[in-house]
């Protein structure tokens, strides 16, 4: 039998922190405590939350490149989410049907039990000749069996000791290339480590362009071919695709169409190389980025990934730091590489950010920047307020009010876990929809109140009880850490919210 209720009019002190606040002193709000959360706020300490982050380009055009020296390059680098292994078709089947995955096994082996994800980019030309970057991205084999194409470099056709460039459109590279996906796919989509699969089987590095290559125009059959290889046999895991790709159709319509195909089949966009040098000079109205367009057709059901120009080329055109005489300080006075990259992640809603570098050097130039950003891509949430009742009788329901905010640049794309937890002379544990989903970063101050509902076990023991609350992510199997002090926060990962008296 609920407590009859009465006209009495008295405030309820709960303590929040360490500190005595007195609210609910009106006859409304009689069985409702107000716990205010802004006072323990901490924008400051960098979180590692599943499903967004940082990554690393573990091998970039080749086998050597973007190496570390050691373990905790990775291991204490904050918030690194994934491994990005780019590399040439060549390397993983040197033979027709003789596959070579001990070259990116041994990687996932590693890594992946040490809470790391992976994604591939399997690229099909490169525009070197040496061991960094394969003359023969897509194998020989594949040539010899007479597919058509050339050694190209910049427009200029070259002697076979340049780098060769397939004819995208080929029946017997379409076909060759067809039999390494389904292999591929067979041994890793639906992999639970997969974060995506970029789709890199046209254009110079797998970026969708042939600038650096032949420069010869495809247009959208021969690129909607492609995607449709790559949806046909990974069905499970998540298909990536560079805005190149689609950009470099030059019929506007033919262009707009294969955009919807990507938006239509669920695959996510990512900017390859902000802060490349023409991109500060050409696009100075949308923060150096071309195609901002897209992602805005994506990014509020599907994550969106952003990759810096290589580090060490930026900070060698001086874009980095702004050095008189870069185009940084000639087209974008009073800011710095820090600045756009800052601004692109907030613009293209990046959850995944990449620093297209050598781990040991970006972090000790940029500790700083590092965390902000870590932070700011992808959801971060703030807890303001929780509304709940002083007391409450066994066997009764009552509902837990929360109030939250998500400062960062993209909503989360996997639904939580609202774990609340009532312990004092027993413990019991509620397992409740966050309905994270539908918070969604829009102007700043934006929030978003839900009401959970809970039922008390008919035996569970008078008492005063301590509520806390954990976020949890089932698909990652970790918690969700929020923007608050850590002394609010127990052993066992949970945020104290205040206290609840049981009576009968």
């Amino acid at each position: 039998m609920k407590r009859p209720v009465t006209h009495l009019i008295v405030c309820v002190t709960i303590l929040i922190g360490s500190t005595w606040m007195p609210f609910a002193c009106r006859a409304d709000d009689i069985e409702k405590q107000r716990i205010d959360f802004q006072q323990d706020w901490d924008a400051a300490t960098p979180l590692a939350n599943p499903h967004k982050g940082w990554y690393h380009h573990y091998l970039d055009n080749g086998l050597r490149k973007y190496l570390i020296e050691d373990d905790a390059e990775l291991l204490e680098f904050p918030g690194m989410d994934h491994l990005y292994l780019r590399l040439a078709w060549s390397y993983l089947e040197p033979r027709e049907g003789e596959f070579n995955w001990d070259v990116v096994d041994r990687l996932i082996d590693k890594w992946v039990p040490r809470g790391y994800g992976i994604s591939f980019r399997i690229s099909c030309r490169e525009t070197g000749t040496s061991p960094v970057e394969q003359q023969y991205a897509t194998p020989r084999w594949v040539i010899d069996a007479g597919a058509k194409g050339g050694h190209y470099y910049k427009g200029e056709e070259r002697d076979e000791t340049g780098p060769w460039e397939p004819v995208y459109d080929d029946p017997i590279y379409m076909e060759k290339l067809e039999n390494f996906l389904r292999a591929f796919a067979a041994r890793y989509d639906g992999k639970p480590w997969l974060r995506y699969v970029d789709i890199g089987s046209i254009g110079d590095w797998g970026e969708g362009h042939t600038s650096s290559g032949s420069g010869k125009d495809y247009g959208l059959a021969p690129r909607k071919a492609h995607v449709d290889l790559h949806l046909k046999y990974f069905e499970k895991s998540t298909l990536c695709i560079t805005d190149d790709f689609v950009f470099c159709v030059k019929d506007l319509d033919d262009r707009q169409k294969l955009h919807r195909h990507v938006v239509d089949s669920g695959i996510i966009y990512r900017d390859d190389s902000i802060l490349v040098d023409y991109y500060l000079r050409a696009f100075r109205q949308t923060h150096a980025i071309r195609s901002p367009h897209f992602f805005e057709d994506t990014w509020l059901n599907r994550p969106s990934v952003l990759e810096l120009q290589h580090y060490g080329s930026t900070k060698r055109t001086g874009n980095w730091d702004s050095r008189p005489g870069s185009s940084m300080a000639e087209f974008w006075p009073g800011k710095k590489g820090p600045d756009l990259m800052l601004e692109a992640v907030e613009t293209l809603h990046a959850t995944y950010i990449g620093y297209h570098g050598y781990a040991r050097e970006w972090l000790a130039d940029n500790p700083k920047l590092t965390e902000e950003l870590l932070n700011r891509c992808g959801y971060w949430y703030f807890l303001y307020e929780a509304r709940l009742a002083a007391s409450i009788q066994p066997g009764a329901e009552t509902k837990i009010e929360m109030t939250w905010e998500n400062r960062g640049v993209a909503p989360a794309y996997h639904g939580f876990r609202l774990k609340l937890r009532l312990e004092g002379k027993q413990k019991v544990d509620f397992d409740l929809d966050a309905n994270n989903r539908r918070w969604v970063p829009n102007e700043p101050g934006k929030t978003y109140s839900e009401s959970y509902s809970i039922t008390l076990p008919e035996d569970i023991e008078p008492g005063d009880y301590t509520l806390t609350f954990m976020l949890y992510c089932p698909t990652a199997k970790r918690d969700v850490a929020a923007a608050l002090n850590k002394d609010r926060r127990n052993e066992d990962g949970f945020y104290r919210i205040g206290t609840i008296k049981v009576e009968r």
